[in-house]
C-alpha cells in the first residue's frame, strides 16, 4: 500500500513538474480602462470553444467562473498576467491551445445593460507547448481596432427580440394552400353542375 501511495505522489508531482504556466497579455483597451475582461483558454474550466462562451453571454449568463483569468483593463489599457507569476494558472497537457479576450463596456458587467466584445484571431493567441514547456504567454496584441469597431460589440444578455414580420408574406402554408385548392375545385363544380 505504501508503494503505492508514494508511486501517486510521485505521478501527481511529475504532472504539476510538467504543467505549462499561462500568462497573457492584452493591449489597446485604453478607452475600456477600469471595465472587466476576461480570458479564456479553449479546453480549459469548460470553455470547450469560443461559440460555448458567446452563447453563455448571449443568455446573460456570468462566465468568470470559465475564464482562465479575468480582472479590469488598466488605465494604459492592458490586460495582462505574468507567465512566471506565483500561482499562475497552469496548463497541465501537452497539446495546441487558442485563447481569446471578452471585454466588457462596464466594471460590472450586467445582463441586459452591459455590451461585450470579443477579442481573438491573432496568431500569438494560439500556442504549442511540450512537456517541457516551463511557460507560455497569450499576447493578444493591440485591440483597439476590434474595439472601437461598433459591429463588433453585442449585448451580453439579449432580450428575446420581437417577432418580425412574416418573410414571405401573402403565401400560405402548403396545408392550407391545399385546402383552398380543393375549396375552389369544389365551388367551380358547384357552379357547373347548376
Amino acid at each position: 500500500m505504501k508503494k503505492l501511495i508514494v508511486f501517486a505522489a510521485c505521478a501527481m508531482l511529475a504532472a504539476v513538474t510538467q504543467a505549462a504556466t499561462v500568462g497573457w497579455s492584452l493591449a489597446g483597451a485604453s478607452a475600456y480602462a477600469g471595465d472587466a475582461y476576461q480570458f479564456f483558454v479553449i479546453g480549459q474550466k469548460g470553455a470547450s470553444s469560443i461559440a460555448t462562451i458567446t452563447a453563455l453571454l448571449d443568455a446573460g449568463t456570468d462566465t468568470d467562473s470559465y475564464a482562465l483569468g479575468s480582472g479590469a483593463i488598466a488605465a494604459n489599457g492592458t490586460a495582462n498576467a505574468a507567465a512566471n507569476a506565483a500561482g499562475a494558472p497552469t496548463l497541465a497537457d501537452a497539446g495546441t491551445y487558442t485563447g481569446f479576450y471578452v471585454i466588457f463596456d462596464s466594471a460590472t458587467p450586467t445582463a441586459g445593460s452591459s455590451k461585450y466584445v470579443v477579442v481573438d484571431g491573432a496568431s500569438t493567441l494560439t500556442k504549442t507547448i511540450g512537456a517541457t514547456t516551463a511557460s507560455v504567454l497569450f499576447a493578444a496584441g493591440n485591440a483597439g481596432s476590434i474595439l472601437s469597431e461598433d459591429s463588433n460589440w453585442k449585448s451580453f444578455g439579449a432580450s428575446t427580440p420581437t417577432p418580425g414580420p412574416d418573410p414571405t408574406p401573402g403565401v400560405p402554408e402548403p396545408t392550407s394552400g391545399l385546402l383552398l385548392l380543393v375549396g375552389g375545385a369544389l365551388l367551380g363544380l358547384r357552379r357547373r353542375r347548376a
